[in-house]
């Protein structure tokens, strides 16, 4: 088992000692002030920067940060002077000092130690108050402890849900607009969730504080929320904190009671380390609302008792036998193992090293197929593709990206032979099975899976054109294109075989020529039948050119009663030798640059 090192749990059994030394420090006859710094950092270890979690992941989990805030024109408001618009506070630099401890999977107890590093502005009036220009340095802000308890703990897609308290004692210097002279507490109720790629979390309540002529800000109502996606160590987010003045608490009448900042963060982890940044606008006149704000962290958080001890190793149980021992007659603990993504899974033990996984196998619908691998995502399909990127979570599919099939690729687990299936998926079927075509039907129940079709309760042509496929060096209609007796006029109810066709020629541009050929039956004149059957296959190929095929890819050509396919002594056997053809003459690698003019090479 490791143990978290004395130089970070001895500041948190301190820190009780230092709330009590500076409330004895406190004199009772201390001015109401105003505390202008609206930024509330998240407890040191939470998975966002400024919205609490819900819930409490470690046993005795310790964590301490640092969170640098620097806010423009903070204190800036409109019509509350002659001069019409006056900035009182113009800059303000904070260094919040963190620290927490998670405890029984329930309870969290943080604090947070503010300094004012650097602030400036103008002196003036403000109704009944004199502001006096905040002066440069260094001073302390009002002490902030608090805690959460979890209520009900996270299940599946069910949020964990949480009652929270912050009570910040009088320290900070009344003058510098670092403390407000006064106890300030905000209950609050918390809900979120943490997922394998995104996380979100949500509080509403209340700050409260003694009414005061001599201050800027009274009680509020607050509420914040936020939410971050996930990809390996990188979290990317919004947070969004809003207060509204609550009863006649602030000596300062300004236009609008509420106010709002609107961060863009973003999260790096490095197994326990995080670095995090952040910036973003305020909305509202009410004090301390800046104009706009940029904030910077890092944090460290570790387990000291982990999620789940392993077996000792034989080494460490035979070297407990014969003395090898360290102080206090314990064998010497060992060193935390590496955890990368920092998903709790040591590196050693994750199937997913570089991925935020899960530690424990989530609870399955009895009779599901699931497939668990500690450290991993979910995937209940077993495809590679974890849920959160799969359009078809619950049937196994192929990726939608060759790059990503590879063995080793994104996608771990499927297999080069999958790729190769996988064809032109989609991205919007990522996850999905293959269907090459994109008729909609997977290849394996697609009996023409390069041609798209319509489905059809016959096996045999379930997935097939109705009226038009290729083959070999023919695109075969099974239906003929009607003409209007003795003309060239083709008749509308081609129209939509003629479509197919249109349809077969988009989707597949290695087709570089097609001859359309016009046939005729021995009725009438030879001349006048060969006549007419190019003047068909002309009245085809203007049709097709109308209708968005290149006319490079098309050639008209009438052959009249020449080629007959049946008997021309018969009724049916006249009827098959009128008739128009597709044929294939020329197919190439270059897509649209092989359409040539002129004659075939």
């Amino acid at each position: 088992m490791a143990y978290w090192p004395a130089r970070v749990i001895a500041p948190l059994l301190a820190s009780p000692l230092l709330v009590a030394a500076a409330t004895a420090s406190m004199t009772a006859a201390a001015q109401e002030a105003t505390a202008l710094d609206r930024l509330a950092p998240a407890p040191a270890g939470d998975g966002l920067s400024t919205v609490p979690s819900a819930g409490v992941s470690g046993e005795l989990r310790p964590a301490v940060g640092l969170l640098f805030s620097y806010s423009h024109q903070p204190l800036s408001l409109r019509g509350t002077a002659p001069a019409g618009s006056v900035t009182w506070v113009g800059r303000q630099a904070m260094l919040h000092a963190l620290a927490s401890v998670e405890l029984l999977r329930r309870i969290k107890l943080d604090l947070d130690a503010p300094f004012v590093l650097d602030q400036g502005g103008a002196s003036g009036a403000l109704g009944s108050i004199r502001v006096t220009a905040p002066a440069g340095g260094a001073t302390l802000g009002d002490l902030q402890a608090g805690g959460r308890v979890t209520l009900l703990p996270q299940e599946g897609l069910r949020p964990a849900a949480a009652l929270g308290l912050s009570v910040w004692l009088p320290t900070g210097d009344e003058a510098a607009f670092a403390g407000a002279g006064a106890v300030r507490y905000a209950p609050r109720v918390i809900v979120g969730a943490e997922h394998p790629g995104f996380r979100w979390s949500a509080s509403a309540g209340g700050r409260f504080q003694k009414a005061s002529a001599d201050s800027l800000t009274g009680s509020e109502v607050l509420f914040s929320a936020g939410a971050g996606v996930r990809r390996g160590p990188l979290q990317l987010g919004s947070e969004l904190s809003v207060w509204a003045a609550a009863g006649e608490g602030s000596a300062l009448e300004v236009p609008g009671r509420a106010g709002a900042e609107l961060l863009l963060t973003a999260r790096w982890s490095l197994g326990p380390l995080t670095l995090d940044a952040g910036a973003g606008p305020g909305f509202g006149r009410l004090p301390g609302t800046p104009k706009a704000r940029f904030f910077a962290g890092i944090g460290v958080a570790a387990d000291v008792v982990p999620p789940a001890t392993p077996a000792a190793a034989p080494s460490a149980v035979a070297g407990a036998s014969t003395g090898t021992k360290g102080a206090r007659g314990a064998a010497p603990a060992a060193p935390p193992a590496a955890d990368f993504d920092g998903d709790s899974v040591p590196d050693a033990e994750d199937a997913c090293p570089r991925v935020i996984g899960e530690a424990r196998p989530p609870a399955a619908a009895a009779g599901a197929r699931q497939v668990f691998r500690r450290g991993c995502p979910p995937d209940r399909d077993d495809d590679g593709i974890y849920d959160v990127d799969d359009r078809c979570p619950d049937v196994p599919g192929v990726s939608s990206a060759a790059a990503d099939a590879g063995p080793g690729g994104a996608g771990s687990g499927i297999t080069a032979e999958t790729a190769a299936n996988a064809g032109s998926q989609p991205a919007s079927r990522h996850g999905c099975p293959a269907d090459t075509d994109g008729d909609g039907i997977p290849n394996a129940a697609d009996a023409c899976p390069y041609e798209r079709g319509k489905p059809s309760e016959d096996r045999a042509t379930h997935g097939c054109p109705f009226a038009v496929r290729i083959e070999g060096s023919q695109i075969v209609i099974l239906q003929q294109v009607q003409f209007r007796t003795g003309r060239a006029e083709i008749e509308p109810e081609s129209f939509e075989l003629l479509s197919e066709v249109a349809a077969v020629l988009e989707e597949h541009p290695e087709i570089a020529r097609v001859a359309v050929d016009g046939h005729t039956d021995n009725q009438g004149a030879a001349q006048a039948n060969l006549s007419l059957s190019q003047r068909r296959a002309l009245a085809v190929v203007a049709w097709l050119t109308a209708h968005g095929i290149d006319a490079r890819r098309l050639e008209a050509r009438g052959f009249g009663a020449r080629r007959p396919l049946a008997d021309n002594r018969t009724r049916d056997g006249r009827a098959k030798n009128r008739r128009v053809e597709f044929q294939i003459r020329k197919r190439t690698d270059e897509g649209a640059a092989g359409w040539k003019d002129g004659p075939l090479e």
